[in-house]
């Protein structure tokens, strides 16, 4: 009899796990291209999500796209979601009340500057003074003293803001603006090479970004599982065939 009740146990547990209603999971995501647009069919976080669904039935991961200028009201306490994909924790979020989970970089960014090939132009041309630079709202500039407030960087430092890395490319195409800043990422995944061609790429990187997955641990997610994951996709490979289908360079694999 103790063994038919410990049978009947264990076969209740799995029909209510069976039967348990998967944890929402909220994402946020903001203008970023290759990382996410709302302009792209597909991109990365979109592809991770659907991954991460893919692999488990404890979590059902949902993508909630944001303002640049709102990833950390997203994240805190009252926000609208629980964890980012491919953000770099020192993006300002040292400064942010919240309690974070970072798991380990799902791969290196690097963003550059970007001008217009012309004759007689080479890398000097990188380092010289009041160019007409095009930033994105929301984003944050070491050389602007990594203001964040839109008109201080126009009028103190009279950068042009826009919402799209594609219009400020154009703009520069056309000659509107002198220097742009784009990332590795997005000149390898959604610039043409018959575009690479017309650019003049610095040399030197501007800025380095472990882009890892940052989570509220006080929110509604297992931040330890999620890291877990998060791991399961590096290891079995299906991280890196997202990677490869966007031309990114291979998964960082490190060591617990």
């Amino acid at each position: 009899m103790k063994y038919l009740i410990t049978i009947i146990i264990i076969l209740a547990s799995f029909i209510f796990k069976a039967t348990a209603e998967p944890i929402q999971v909220r994402v946020a995501a903001y203008e970023y291209p290759p990382y996410y647009s709302e302009n792209m069919p597909t991109h990365l976080v979109g592809e991770v999500i659907k991954a991460l669904n893919q692999l488990q039935q404890d979590y059902q991961f949902t993508l909630e796209p944001i303002a640049p200028n709102a990833r950390y009201l997203a994240l805190s306490a009252d926000g609208c979601c629980d964890l980012m994909l491919f953000e770099d924790v020192a993006w300002g979020w040292a400064d942010e009340d919240i309690d974070l989970h970072v798991t380990k970089p799902l791969l290196v960014g690097r963003e550059r500057f970007v001008a217009l090939q012309h004759p007689n132009r080479d890398q000097r041309f990188f380092e010289m003074k009041g160019l007409r630079f095009g930033g994105i709202v929301g984003y944050h500039y070491p050389f602007a003293a990594n203001e964040k407030d839109h008109r201080i960087l126009e009028e103190k430092y009279g950068i042009y803001l826009g919402h799209s890395h594609r219009v400020n490319l154009q703009m520069l195409l056309n000659e509107r603006l002198d220097l742009v800043m784009l990332s590795d990422e997005y000149l390898a995944a959604m610039v043409s090479d018959a575009v690479k061609r017309q650019l003049l790429i610095s040399n030197k990187p501007y800025g380095v970004f472990n882009m890892a997955t940052v989570i509220n641990k006080d929110k509604n997610v297992d931040a330890i599982h999620v890291d877990k994951l998060i791991r399961r996709l590096k290891e079995n490979g299906k991280l890196n065939a997202i990677f490869k289908s966007f031309k990114l360079p291979a998964v960082i694999h490190t060591s617990d």
